[in-house]
Parts: structure tokens; C-alpha cells; sequence
């Protein structure tokens, strides 16, 4: 049997047909290098086209294989340093322990995190615990196989008021050729999708999203502060993509979704290292619309 994937990467083929690839409204470069020995170079830019905003990130990986440690730090232009250690498989076969933590010094700001994750034959544990100024949260979640079988179980738990603020379940299958996953989550969400490979240059998918949103006691939005407000699911999306490999070098994104919104995009390797790609949501809702086009180049050496 495959790697026994952990709770967010389950459906992962699916999803990527839907939000890989597509950035509406961003201009985007990426870069990154390998230098020697062990030493990963990262650098992104983005503009946003709605408010002309213009942010972006470095970072820097040193990877020592010998003692199975990935360090990581970095600085991005909200103005936060941030850095993590991580160690696996040395303590014990399957074991991941990850520290990391954020900093913006002109707010004093500081959010940490600790991860623990726990690969085995029966299961794929994962532990985020995370400490920041309002409270401790942790977030666990276990993936279990069963032949072509996949559950798995998700809980968010507020620890200063010992809470359970969210959880989630999910049951898949897989083979080959296709990926099923069906997701209940808590306040009426869930989300069911279909990832099928039909063969060497086609993938397929079908996504239906229902998303919790706060709703009143009448059904609908309220600016009562005294009216009691609770969480009831949202509208079905119900979203078609696929994927059209041209060649070895080039691929068509499409998708489109049952409230008319219709996705483009075209990625096309240049060359050893460089990639293009740009994409559109075009939104016919409206006569006007609301149509966002994205553009990304990414440099590696």
C-alpha cells in the first residue's frame, strides 16, 4: 500500500485540479536555488492588481541529511521574522518534530508553534500545537488505512477554556485511477470530491463544497446584536476541472463551478528551470463581471 498521507493531504489530487495554479488578480516571481552543500534559496514578489499591494518573502533551508535536521529562517515585507528547526527519523523511525516560531518586532508579536507527527503502518498522526497572544491551540488529527480505505478524524481544541472549537471526518478511497473522498465537518459543512486519472494527458475531478456561515435566527444576516446567531451551512458548490497535458512542457488548467464562475490556465516550461504560467477567473455573473487574471514566472537552478 502508498504512504498513508496525513489528514490535510487527503484529497490533495482533487483540490490541486481546483486551486493549483490559479492566483487571480497576482503578479507573482519566484526563485529558488541550491547552493552547496545543502543550502536552499528562496525568494517571492507578488503584487496584488486590486489594491497595487506589493509584498513578498525570503527565505533560507540548510538541510543536514547526517543528523536529520531542516532549519529554516526567513523574513517577509508584513515585517515578520520567522525561523523552525525540524528533525525526523532519528529519535525513531517514522518521528517528526518540528519548532517553529514568528516575530514582528515593530508590534512585538510572537506566535510559536510545536508539531509532532508520527508516521506508522496503521496510521499518520499529526499534533500542531500552537501559542500565540490570545490562547493555546492544538490541533490533532489521525489518518487510518483499511485496504483501498482511507478515515481519518480532525479536532481543534481551545486549551484555556478547554473547548472543542472545531472539528472534522473523512473517509476515501483510491486507486490507480481515481480518488473518492467525502468530508463532514461541524455547523452543516462538508465537502465531497472525485479526482480520475482518464489517462496519460487528462485529469478529471468534481468538487461539491458546502461551507459553514453565521446566519441569524430569522435565516438570513442580521445587524441585531441581541439576535442570537448561529452557524448553518452555507450554498453547494458544485465545481468541475481538469487538467489537458500538451506535452511534456506545457498544460491547459479548466474548471468551472454552478455559480458561473469559469477558470482558465495555461503553464509552459521555457527551459531548464524557468516556468510560466498565467490564469483567469472570469466571473458571468454579472453583465460587467468581475474578471481577475493572474501571471507567475518561477526560476530554479
Amino acid at each position: 500500500m502508498a504512504k498513508i498521507p496525513t489528514y490535510p493531504e487527503l484529497g490533495k489530487l482533487a483540490r490541486d485540479l481546483f486551486r493549483r495554479g490559479y492566483h487571480p488578480g497576482l503578479w507573482q516571481i519566484e526563485t529558488k536555488t541550491m547552493t552547496s552543500p545543502g543550502i536552499e534559496l528562496l525568494s517571492t514578489g507578488f503584487t496584488n492588481y486590486d489594491n497595487s499591494k506589493v509584498s513578498g518573502m525570503l527565505q533560507s533551508k540548510y538541510i543536514m541529511e547526517d543528523k536529520g535536521l531542516t532549519l529554516t529562517e526567513g523574513w517577509n515585507t508584513d515585517r515578520y521574522i520567522f525561523g523552525e528547526i525540524m528533525q525526523k527519523d532519528k529519535l525513531s523511525e517514522g518521528l517528526s518534530l518540528g519548532l517553529g516560531a514568528r516575530f514582528r518586532p515593530s508590534t512585538n508579536d510572537l506566535d510559536a508553534k510545536f508539531r509532532v507527527q508520527y508516521l506508522q503502518e496503521k496510521f499518520h498522526a499529526l499534533v500542531d500545537l500552537t501559542l500565540n497572544s490570545s490562547y493555546p491551540v492544538l490541533n490533532a488529527s489521525v489518518v487510518m488505512p483499511y485496504e483501498d480505505f482511507l478515515g481519518g478524524l480532525g479536532l481543534e481544541l481551545d486549551l484555556h477554556n478547554v473547548y472543542v472549537n472545531a472539528w472534522k471526518v473523512a473517509l476515501g478511497w483510491s486507486n490507480e485511477q481515481a480518488t473518492v473522498l467525502a468530508e463532514l465537518k461541524d455547523h452543516g459543512a462538508f465537502l465531497a470530491s472525485l479526482f480520475y486519472k482518464v489517462d496519460e494527458k487528462i485529469d478529471a475531478g468534481v468538487e461539491l463544497d458546502r461551507t459553514a456561515r453565521w446566519w441569524g435566527d430569522g435565516g438570513g444576516d442580521t445587524d441585531n446584536p441581541e439576535e442570537v446567531q448561529e452557524y448553518h451551512g452555507g450554498d453547494v458548490i458544485v465545481s468541475l476541472g481538469m487538467i489537458y497535458r500538451l506535452d511534456e512542457n506545457a498544460f491547459i488548467r479548466a474548471k468551472i463551478n454552478n455559480i458561473v464562475e469559469l477558470g482558465l490556465g495555461y503553464e509552459q516550461k521555457f527551459g531548464e528551470g524557468i516556468t510560466g504560467n498565467i490564469s483567469a477567473i472570469l466571473d458571468f455573473r454579472r453583465y460587467s463581471g468581475y474578471h481577475r487574471i493572474g501571471v507567475g514566472v518561477a526560476l530554479q537552478c
